[in-house]
């Protein structure tokens, strides 16, 4: 019997466009009566993820920013914030600025709903999306000068043109986290987006199961995309569900897709043993 699970949101047990399942809040409930520690780890802000989690849902923590922040759920107290320093935030800044490349920058966390943007080139569909969606906590800078607080993250959301960046960032930045993931908004787009060193799900779920003396071994994994597989790659059972990249499904045992219950499916698997 596994001690935790960890889970995606969106794609995962969150449909595009859906909502959770009842049949998927019933395995919540059911893995907290068996005292399995259940984790939810997303790349969503603290804010972002509230909206889809009611304070009573059946989790113990969430993982978020991915990897960023961990809350402690039934009490809603943040027990890690990690964040890059303004120094550090006006450098990363400037480095994107010379490629003619629109990013957002999240403040700090508990607040990193509010957001800079830059419109230095014309804005990919996703960004205009996500800058309507959130624009009552956006600020347009015009250079770099204009950041005045630390930061949790860099958003950037590329292009077909524009892929090749993502191992050149990787590349430029190594002392930085940079993570690539799939648009939540329109479940197509690639995001690509800039940490502080060592900031993943993987790395934040490594840090919680040892604060909850877990073994990696002893936690069941599923996942749906590429920011997913730093923790997937720590778990003793791993799962993807079906809607997730192609290029991912050969290294993971899988379950069904969002929209046909894979969360419960994945439950299933990992309570047989």
């Amino acid at each position: 019997m596994v001690k935790a699970i960890i889970s995606d949101l969106d794609g995962t047990i969150l449909p595009c466009g859906g909502e959770i399942s009842k049949e998927a809040l019933h395995a919540f409930g059911m893995l907290g009566e068996r005292k399995i520690v259940r984790i939810i780890a997303t790349g969503r802000t603290l804010f972002a993820a509230r909206r889809f989690l009611p304070d009573d849902f059946p989790i113990d923590f969430l993982v978020f920013s991915s990897g960023a922040g961990i809350m402690h759920w039934k009490d809603k107290k943040i027990i890690l914030a990690r964040h890059l320093s303004i120094l550090e935030t006006r450098q990363i800044a400037a480095y994107l600025w010379e490629y003619n490349i629109n990013f957002m920058i999240q403040q700090e966390i508990p607040d990193n709903h509010y957001f800079y943007y830059t419109d230095i080139y014309p804005a990919h569909s996703d960004y205009k999306r996500r800058i309507e969606k959130f624009g009552d906590f956006g600020r347009l800078i015009a250079c770099p000068e204009e950041i005045r607080t630390a930061a949790t993250q860099f958003v950037m959301i590329l292009n077909s043109q524009q892929l090749p960046l993502v191992e050149k960032v990787k590349n430029d930045l190594p002392h930085y986290s940079v993570i690539r993931s799939t648009s939540p908004l329109d479940r197509c787009s690639v995001w690509l987006e800039v940490y502080s060193r060592n900031v993943n799900k993987g790395t934040a779920c490594r840090i919680l199961l040892k604060q909850l003396s877990i073994q990696p071994a002893e936690c069941g994994g599923l996942g749906n995309d590429y920011n997913d597989v730093d923790f997937l790659d720590i778990c003793g059972k791993a799962f993807l569900v079906a809607n997730a990249p192609h290029r991912l499904m050969p290294y993971y045992k899988s379950v069904s897709a969002d929209t046909e219950n894979g969360f419960v499916e994945f439950v299933e698997q990992v309570c047989k043993s």
